[in-house]
């Protein structure tokens, strides 16, 4: 595979874990640059190429800390030629639009409105999984069909006509039928389950990635040495971008410090617990 053509391999990896959020945290969407690393890391990616392909999927929206936003193609909420695996669940589209074209039936569309809360309290009470439900009105809004202003949902304009999902799977299916394929998107499949991990560390105690390095970086605070989170970064930081051919004292030095800086940080852990110099 030539240069470009993994790049664009990696482009497509990136795209796809930044959908898999929607479907996973559908009301914290997006990942950082941090998980997303860590993502590409486990799928055989180096920072490097995660790196370099930033701008092409987030433009400016990744400095620092921030959660990427996912950006759909605008076909996310299509559902005439569904591909394999399709993490979205049809009957959540469905109750969503349903739902918002009763109202306009009943009020008009310029006045058809509910609130985000209450719909999916609705869904749920169908028996329709809240994520699910959520993930709908997330891709919807993504794909423009619905605007949100604090909290409230409403259709774009000229949206309230759109085809219920099932409508719009039946017809793809009668094509798939005439046509005789579909399409399985195995870079999706191999990315929904590493966001997957990902996303549910952040909220079941366990550490923010495996890597030791960053694992460790957000163990600082723990440890009561939160400000030198920044520093250890850093020194991180420059280990990776350091060549060891190149540069082999530079590796040596922040590899030295790092060591030492670790030792420092867990001798009043490690006393506090009672272990010994090896424990």
């Amino acid at each position: 595979m030539g240069a470009f053509e993994r790049q664009q391999e990696v482009v497509k990896f990136v795209k796809a874990a930044l959908e898999c959020s929607v479907y996973l945290a559908p009301r914290e969407p997006g990942l950082t640059q941090e998980e997303l690393f860590e993502i590409g890391r486990r799928a055989g990616l180096g920072r490097g190429e995660i790196g370099d392909v930033m701008s092409q999927v987030a433009g400016d929206t990744f400095f620092g800390d921030t959660r990427i936003p996912p950006r759909s193609d605008g076909i996310w909420s299509t559902f005439h030629f569904p591909q394999v695996p399709d993490y979205r669940n049809v009957a959540a589209f469905d109750f969503v639009c349903d739902t918002l074209q009763a109202i306009a039936r009943s009020d008009g569309a310029h006045q058809a409105q509910v609130d985000r809360a209450v719909l999916v309290a609705r869904a749920v009470a169908q028996a329709l999984p809240e994520r699910d439900v959520e993930a709908a009105i997330t891709i919807m809004v993504l794909d423009g069909h619905l605007l949100e202003t604090a909290g409230v949902l409403r259709f774009a304009p000229g949206r309230h006509q759109y085809p219920l999902p099932s409508e719009q799977v039946r017809q793809g299916h009668d094509a798939r039928q005439r046509v005789g394929f579909e399409r399985r998107n195995e870079t999706r499949a191999k990315a929904y389950a590493l966001v997957k991990d990902v996303v549910e560390r952040r909220s079941d105690g366990r550490v923010r990635t495996i890597e030791p390095f960053d694992a460790f970086a957000d163990a600082l605070e723990t440890l009561g040495y939160a400000p030198f989170r920044l520093w250890w970064k850093q020194a991180v930081a420059e280990l990776r971008h350091a060549e060891p051919n190149l540069s082999p004292v530079t590796v040596t030095v922040f590899s030295a410090a790092l060591v030492e800086g670790a030792l420092t940080f867990v001798v009043k852990h490690a006393r506090a617990l009672g272990l010994g110099v090896l424990g």
